[in-house]
């Protein structure tokens, strides 16, 4: 079967004979009225950014799967458990806002990843500080114990020598 030009379409959205366009297979994309929160979503970045409807769709899809696949595991048929994941790519010409949709859809998670690897870090600061703490006390009760033990050994041996001593 090879690819021929179809007369009501650019070179470039060329389809199979007898087969359905891009453009017609995505022309009945859902109702966005009917999307709750997604159908919102798409709805703003379409008219903010003015990407074609198919691409916004995705995209805004995408992002809320990485958004919420740590929420849910799923059951492999093969057995075995894995984080629920959606793939997506996004194909289109040059100038057609693929790169606005990604940074539009994707701000909200790099500002949660960058709050967080802050919060991390100060985490990660704070713990270093306790195990310097930690280990200043540590050494401290060590040398304690030690005082402790060589008293207690000079103390045992001290009672021994009293004890072989001859008595009178």
């Amino acid at each position: 079967m090879s690819m021929q030009q179809n007369e009501r379409f650019p070179r470039r959205l060329a389809a199979i004979p007898g087969q359905q366009s891009l453009l017609e297979r995505y022309s009945e994309l859902p109702d966005l009225t009917r999307l709750g929160l997604i159908g919102d979503a798409v709805d703003k970045a379409l008219k903010e950014i003015q990407a074609p409807h198919p691409l916004t769709l995705l995209a805004c899809l995408i992002a809320a799967s990485t958004a919420t696949q740590s929420l849910y595991d799923v059951e492999r048929p093969a057995g075995g458990r894995t984080s629920l994941s959606l793939y997506g790519l996004l194909i289109a010409d040059s100038g057609e806002r693929k790169s606005s949709l990604i940074n539009y859809f994707f701000k909200p998670i790099r500002e949660a990843e960058i709050a967080a690897e802050k919060k991390h870090q100060e985490q990660l600061l704070q713990w270093l500080r306790d195990i310097q703490i930690w280990e200043i006390h540590r050494k401290e009760l060590q040398k304690k114990l030690s005082k402790a033990i060589e008293y207690d050994i000079a103390l045992a041996m001290k009672e021994d020598d009293s004890d072989d001593e001859p008595k009178d």
